[in-house]
């Protein structure tokens, strides 16, 4: 029979009647940790039993050991699941002891592997922290300190018991007082000892902050650099670490830098948050080169200029004898076209520019932005306030660029000067301009508001006078997004610069294009700010933003967060109602070079629905929202060909591109068993993992994630040629569908170009899903392309982490809850005009949003039907009334903006003049932005004398967090090192033809 008793203790070896101990495998002063199996479960998994067992007998100490076994279990509990922490099984009593059963990590941990493979090399440092700093950012989101981070601590999962997908996977374990058993010879020297060597000073002292933890996984990053214990790598005389002296092989000043800060002592001057060390850590090395060898740089700078300078002019009196030859460009078979010069496209950075009357465009100050959106039920209504200074003597002609939400109904701007409030109007676009010119020319101070894109607006301020402030006010109206169970509001703050393939039709854009040939001979606006230095991330260039959200949810709401910024939550209460939820930005974090993310649920998990309206002169308008809570089961879910189509381009260097391939990885982990699968990876060129869709097996899996990981970053963003491989690839098998999922930053110019192909050439069947991967992506492209590709759009920071958002990814393509939705009036007069015209599937937990105008406002009833999951029958009706004036503002304009939508939809090929003049008038009508019309204010009275000259002042651009320069520098090398080989190659020939 099995021996039921502990020979060392005299404890039972079965807990609960259920967890069977098998051996001992910790142990420490207040603890034992066995290696145990769960006799519960068929399949006999292993597990973890700690037990809480003291040899100490002071009572203080006693009772300490016995508040950190039960925290653990808390803050296990707090946790969660997740995949790199053991998972928390149970928390029990038995014969007197504490007990924590927790799931069982079969690998050795890092001390261990230390001993076993030798020191480790910059890269797989890099490898560690990359993997380590968004574990850490998770525990810290929950409040929770790990306060024992070491390498004892930290276990790297053992093949035999590692999917093929999770190469380098790492779990951090011992939340606690039972310490895991260590066979290396630093554990030798006790528990105490070991965990001393890697404390944080202010943690000695009983005052453990979230920085504690980085200090301690900076001191175990040293340590395994070197191989030297902790205590002999800090130089007490000194009081300096010298963990530099022990290497056997240099790392670089980037890596070198980022430890030191993370080993400050002050705890002001050491990293505070994981996300800083993420972005420092994987930003580009050339930036912190030149930042701190600048006086080395300046002469080899200008040297190296002056060669460049010279080689071209030798190259072009080469060129000048002799026949151009065009490029050779490496793409898919099927991609014939020619190429062509790409463009940078108009400046997308948000900021004010001042124009001379000789028309030279020089940067302008911003000072500050405040924003404050007010959130009643799923609409926004906000307000941006954007604060300019002139400084000089002389009078300024302004421009500013900034994004906006692409699908914001933007009804309103005014500039206020002073005391003085210019209210603007709406007019067609061209009226607007020579409005505006006019008023320019006789020195009255005038601003024009356009749209260039759905998501980029541009500002122009006419005859500032000296020493002014100047606020811009503009105010829309914007519906929030529902996903995954959480609602999410977006203000984006900057956008990076865009790239324009060669090849892409760029003529209904109303912005001038500039080839990259011609950009040293053009004043335009684009080749300044192409040429204008960038603040460095973390850096400001001059002014903030603060941002004040008030949400009226009518329900309940709850696990407010943002992904994106640190922000402080407070309930207001209004007198006489009841209180809201105010979130605004933490004061450390309002550096604008990121998009604000703000998530949050709300109570009840039952049908939603809503129906809110408003009724005037223009008709009764109203929104639908619908939220089926229906049931997928999991025997009904299709097989499918799944197609990851990655960006590789230049833009996606750094860290973008290191969390696009956990992305990838968590992607193949969640395939089903019957899916298959491929990958196309695409810039100037595109490649593919297989041309046939390979089989969901192990070894196919292997084969994809070492192509992923092998993939660099380089050229530019030419996302036709991926779109174009996939779109050309056999359709699908009968019985499966084509799932194409894309991973991009978006920042390319020709969007119409890619959304029209989609359009035209996505096969029915086939859908297409985006993911934006970044802190300030393209989202009016990764929204219309998952509109018109059937699927859904979701936006991951370089920073963040990929497990919730690919849940709810794979939630929603494994669940498509309603399809063939059909909406039918049913009342009196004539059905109203919805928006949008043919609803897309729904997957799970996503509403249907349907925009409506009842012209004739005679009342009647919405009827939804549709095929649920499993082929059933779906039929919602709701009642509509337009009885009398009044309601929400907001629904008129959110369908006008609905309906313009639409419109520009039908024109992304190209324009029609029935649809530019259906647009002009909706916008016209409901007092909107669109393409073809703008707002102008003009002043009464002169205020300048308009023969007076300008202003003009230089202001570094907002680098977006997380990119390391402007998208697709490699072309320009691409260009200089082709022409340098041309140059060689006739010079090879002129020397044949002398012999």
């Amino acid at each position: 029979a099995e021996t039921e008793l502990c020979q060392e203790c005299g404890s039972k070896l079965l807990l609960a009647e259920r967890y069977r101990a098998l051996e001992i495998i910790g142990e420490g002063g207040f603890g034992r940790t066995f290696k145990a199996v769960d006799e519960f479960k068929p399949s006999k998994p292993l597990c973890v039993i700690k037990q809480f067992f003291s040899t100490v007998q002071d009572a203080k100490s006693i009772q300490k050991a016995t508040e950190l076994f039960e925290q653990e279990a808390i803050r296990l509990e707090t946790l969660g699941k997740h995949r790199q922490i053991p998972e928390l099984f149970a928390h029990l009593v038995q014969d007197d002891h504490q007990y924590l059963v927790q799931e069982y990590i079969a690998g050795q941990n890092l001390a261990e592997e230390l001993v076993t493979e030798g020191v480790f090399s910059e890269a797989k440092i890099r490898e560690f922290l990359n993997e380590m700093l968004p574990i850490l950012e998770f525990v810290h989101s929950h409040q929770v300190i790990h306060r024992d981070i070491k390498p004892e601590n930290i276990v790297r999962i053992a093949n035999s018991a590692r999917d093929e997908n999770q190469k380098y996977s790492l779990v951090l374990v011992d939340f606690g007082a039972a310490k895991f058993t260590s066979k290396t010879a630093l554990a030798k020297t006790g528990t105490v000892i070991g965990s001393a060597a890697y404390i944080a000073p202010e943690q000695v002292r009983g005052k453990a902050i979230f920085a504690s933890d980085i200090y301690s996984l900076a001191i175990t990053c040293i340590y395994l650099l070197t191989g030297v214990a902790p205590f002999d790598l800090f130089d007490s005389s000194e009081d300096s670490w010298v963990w530099r002296d022990y290497l056997k092989i240099p790392v670089s000043l980037q890596l070198s830098q980022t430890l030191d800060k993370m080993l400050k002592t002050a705890t002001k001057n050491r990293y505070q948050t994981a996300r800083e060390i993420l972005h420092d850590l994987n930003a580009s090395p050339e930036l912190t080169t030149v930042k701190n060898n600048i006086p080395k740089l300046f002469i080899g700078g200008v040297a190296g200029i002056s060669c460049l300078f010279l080689t071209g002019i030798v190259l072009a009196g080469i060129f000048s004898s002799y026949p151009r030859q065009k490029p050779v460009v490496i793409q898919s078979e099927k991609l014939k076209s020619e190429p062509q010069k790409p463009t940078i496209s108009p400046p997308e950075f948000g900021g004010l520019y001042a124009k001379s009357p000789t028309g030279t465009v020089q940067a302008f100050p911003l000072e500050h932005t405040d924003v404050t959106a007010k959130i009643a039920g799923n609409v926004s209504i906000v307000e941006v306030v954007q604060r300019f200074t002139n400084p000089y003597k002389t009078p300024l002609e302004a421009v500013y660029k900034f994004p906006l939400p692409d699908e914001s109904a933007v009804d309103d701007m005014e500039i206020r000067i002073g005391d003085r409030v210019i209210k603007g109007v709406i007019k067609k676009r061209q009226e607007a301009k020579k409005i505006y010119n006019k008023a320019k020319k006789e020195g009255k101070t005038a601003a024009l508001l356009e749209q260039e894109r759905p998501n980029i607006f541009t500002q122009s301020l006419a005859n500032i006078q000296p020493g002014e402030t100047i606020e811009v006010v503009i105010r829309y109206t914007d519906a929030l997004k529902f996903a995954g169970g959480d609602y999410e509001f977006v203000f984006p703050m900057v956008v990076g610069p865009r790239y324009n393939p060669g090849n892409s039709n760029l003529s209904s854009f109303p912005e001038k294009q500039i080839h990259l040939a011609s950009l040293p001979r053009t004043n335009s606006l684009t080749n300044l700010l192409s040429q204008t230095a960038k603040t460095p991330p973390k850096e400001r260039s001059g002014h903030d933003i603060n941002v004040t959200v008030e949400i009226d949810a009518g329900v309940p709401i709850s696990n407010i967060i943002s992904t994106s910024h640190q922000i402080q939550i407070q309930k207001v209460a209004a007198s006489g109602l009841p209180s809201i939820t105010q979130v605004q930005l933490n004061k450390t974090d309002t550096i604008p070079n990121k998009d604000l993310v703000l998530r949050y649920q709300v109570a009840g998990k039952e049908t939603q629905s809503t129906v809110l309206s408003h009724a005037d002169n223009k008709g009764g308008h109203f929104a639908v929202s619908l939220i089926p809570a229906l049931e997928y089961q999991t025997t009904e879910i299709v097989p499918k060909d799944v197609v990851f189509l990655m960006d590789t381009s230049g833009s996606q260097s750094g860290a973008p591109l290191a969390q696009s391939k956990v992305l990838m990885r968590r992607f193949l982990q969640g395939l089903n068993p019957d899916d298959t699968f491929t990958i196309i990876d695409f810039a100037n060129s595109a490649q593919t993992l297989s041309t046939q869709p390979l089989a969901n097996t192990p070894a196919n899996q292997k084969k994809a994630i070492d192509y992923v990981n092998n993939l660099k970053a380089n050229g530019g963003t030419e996302l036709l040629n991926g779109i174009d491989t996939v779109l050309n690839f056999s359709p699908a098998k009968n019985g499966r569908l084509r799932s194409i999922v894309l991973v991009t930053d978006g920042l390319i110019g020709n969007e119409n170009q890619i959304i029209s192909r989609i359009q035209k050439q996505l096969q029915p069947g086939n859908r297409l899903y985006s993911f934006g991967v970044g802190s300030s992506v393209n989202r009016f492209l990764l929204n219309r392309l998952a509109e018109v590709g059937r699927g859904t759009v979701h936006v991951v920071r370089h920073d963040e982490s990929v497990d919730a958002v690919v849940e709810k990814f794979f939630n929603e393509i494994n669940n498509p809850v309603l399809t063939n939705i059909e909406v039918t009036w049913q009342g009196l007069g004539e059905a109203p005009e919805i928006f949008p015209l043919k609803p897309a599937d729904l997957f799970a937990q996503e509403p249907l949003i349907l925009y409506g105008r009842k012209q004739d406002r005679l009342s009647g009833n919405l009827q939804i039907t549709a095929v649920a999951a499993g082929g059933k029958p779906y039929r919602k009706t709701f009642p509509l009334r337009f009885d009398s004036d009044g309601g929400n503002e907001a629904i008129a304009q959110l369908w006008g903006r609905a309906k313009i939508k639409e419109l520009m939809l039908e024109m992304s090929d190209g324009e029609m003049s029935e649809r530019v003049e259906a647009v002009t008038n909706v916008a016209l009508g409901y007092r909107l932005m669109s393409k073809y019309t703008a707002f102008v204010a003009v002043s009464d009275e002169q205020r300048v004398d308009s023969s007076s000259s300008s202003r003009r002042e230089k202001v570094k651009k907002q680098t977006p967090d997380g990119m390391v320069g402007i998208p697709e520098p490699s072309f320009v090398w691409a260009i200089l090192l082709f022409g340098l080989y041309m140059g060689w190659k006739h010079w090879v020939q002129l020397c044949k033809a002398k012999k």
